[in-house]
């Protein structure tokens, strides 16, 4: 243990039982702080005071306290030397103390600012959350260590801040869309899709692909049909609620059954429009998505059977779905 340390521990005993032996010491008291000129480099009054309030958990210092604590540090034969000396409303000196070191000044802070400390208010040694620890500096050759007659709590770390969680996200999807106005006759598809998702905003590609739907044809026989189309769908999220644009290209597959010039044949599938839907959170990494789209047919083309229409595509077409979203960070 150096030197200081000891002094340190010396002068709070002394400061505190002398204090106590004249009268209660009171939680505030004024402050007069001098340097010498060749003490130019000690730390000024600001210092001290932030010091001193970390250590009692406020700032103890005003003008009007009839308590005054005298402290002043100067140079003498190449060492610091620091005084602090508790002064009561009479003008009674309760026993000045020095501090000395051979080393820099920046030692003396602390040692003169826990002597102040318990001279203001000596419960402070006690009292849970310490003043949190001074910004790192180069270990001494020898680290000194303080001892005094009272528990001192250790000092409490801080708790370490949960990380932000990034803005952007990942997902995946999967679901079941029933579908009219794309095919001659109502059908279910299969849709997959993937996005990627920054705070209200994303932006996903999706892929449908229905089951075949039968329907009769105009002048005898059967149409199937089956469309296959992949969509773009900018989304603005509202919290558990979304509102897409969309845009959607594919081709129809066509065949008639059950006539002289059955054939097969593809037809394009253009479309724009809007979705609105609900998604229903069912952890930190899966959602429930429900939707409802609704587009405009950009070309309405028609499929030709036994030489007559057997269907034209309507202007609007809508589809009704869910999806299991899985959500990555």
């Amino acid at each position: 243990m150096s030197a200081v340390r000891w002094f340190v521990a010396l002068a709070a005993f002394a400061l505190v039982m002398s204090a106590a032996g004249a009268s209660r010491a009171t939680p505030t008291s004024r402050l007069v702080y001098s340097r010498s000129v060749d003490a130019g480099s000690c730390p000024d009054e600001q210092a001290l005071r932030h010091e001193v309030a970390a250590r009692v958990g406020y700032d103890p210092f005003f003008p009007w306290a009839t308590r005054t604590i005298v402290a002043g540090i100067t140079r003498r034969e190449g060492a610091f030397v620091a005084t602090v000396d508790l002064v009561d409303d009479q003008g009674l000196s309760h026993g000045a103390r020095e501090l000395r070191t051979d080393r820099g000044c920046d030692d003396l802070l602390g040692a003169m600012a826990l002597a102040i400390a318990i001279a203001i208010d000596p419960q402070s040694l006690s009292r849970v959350g310490p003043p949190p620890p001074p910004p790192p500096s180069p270990p001494p050759a020898s680290e000194p260590s303080v001892t005094t007659s009272s528990p001192v709590a250790a000092p409490e770390q801080p708790a370490p801040q949960a990380s932000r969680a990034s803005p952007w996200g990942v997902d995946a999807s999967v679901g079941l869309v029933g579908s009219g106005g794309l095919a001659p006759s109502f059908a279910a598809g299969l849709a997959l899709g993937a996005g990627v998702r920054w705070r209200m905003l994303s932006f996903s590609l999706e892929g449908l692909i229905d089951a075949p739907s039968i329907s009769q044809a105009q002048g005898g026989g059967t149409v199937t049909t089956w469309l296959v189309l992949a969509d773009v769908a900018p989304c603005v999220h509202f919290g558990s609620f979304l509102a897409c644009a969309l845009g959607q290209v594919g081709s129809m597959q066509a065949s008639g059954n059950g006539v002289s010039d059955a054939r097969s044949t593809s037809v394009p599938w253009w479309a724009a429009g809007g979705r609105l839907g609900a998604m229903v959170r069912l952890s930190d990494a899966t959602s429930l998505r429900f939707r409802t789209d609704v587009v405009a047919n950009l070309d309405r083309a028609t499929l030709v059977l036994n030489g007559t229409n057997a269907w034209q595509y309507p202007a609007v077409g809508a589809s009704l779905g869910f999806d299991l979203v899985l959500h990555f960070r």
